[in-house]
């Protein structure tokens, strides 16, 4: 059973490290763009401020987003994670997985691709994100030996390079196929040229 908009506000210092009640929505919390970015065609993260709050996806890139919140799942509850409507729309999907491990507390990373025909604007500390908290039938009890499930305070190296370098997107592909397009038509010409050019000689030599 998820817990309801009254829930999460009764326990909401038990959720979200210094929440605001602002967010808490009826069944979810809303989670607000970090300060730290990694989109897939640079090779750092880049750092997001009050200062300069823009970041922008262009069509089919990835990028990984750090959230400004630290969640907490208590060992009783599974956190689901999404993406806020208004940017689904836009095109932005997740594709880093949907739950939360029971115990997981720190910044999350989304991992998300903009599948849309348009750039898609990330804000710093703008809603975009969510989370949906649900109980278990029974407390999840980890085993002495595993490690405490931690956040990410820094977007790390290793998922970085699971996102895979370079990403060729739909505007790059755009000017791939114009420039090819261009090259083609320079080099028929030339070639046309080029043969009656080579005509225009041939009929010189039959008719001498």
């Amino acid at each position: 059973m998820f817990l309801s908009q009254q829930e999460i506000k009764a326990q909401l210092s038990s959720l979200i490290e210094e929440g605001n009640e602002a967010h808490v929505k009826e069944v979810c919390y809303d989670l607000c763009v970090g300060d730290e970015v990694y989109r897939s065609e640079q090779h750092l993260p880049e750092r997001l401020s009050d200062g300069s709050p823009y970041i922008i996806l262009h069509p089919g890139q990835f990028a990984l987003v750090k959230t400004l919140e630290v969640v907490k799942v208590p060992p009783e509850m599974v956190g689901l994670i999404s993406i806020r409507s208004e940017f689904k729309f836009q095109g932005l999907v997740n594709v880093s997985g949907f739950h939360v491990d029971p115990t997981f507390c720190g910044n999350l990373i989304f991992a998300v691709q903009n599948v849309g025909p348009n750039d898609i604007r990330l804000r710093f500390r703008e809603p975009t994100f969510m989370i949906m908290w649900a109980r278990l039938s029974q407390p999840y009890l980890p085993p002495e030996s595993a490690r405490s499930r931690q956040g990410y305070p820094n977007i790390p190296g290793r998922l970085m390079a699971q996102l895979g370098g370079g990403t060729i997107t739909l505007s790059q592909l755009k000017r791939d196929v114009e420039k090819l397009h261009t090259e083609v038509k320079l080099f028929a010409g030339l070639a046309i040229a080029l043969i009656l050019a080579l005509i225009g000689t041939i009929l010189k030599v039959v008719i001498h």
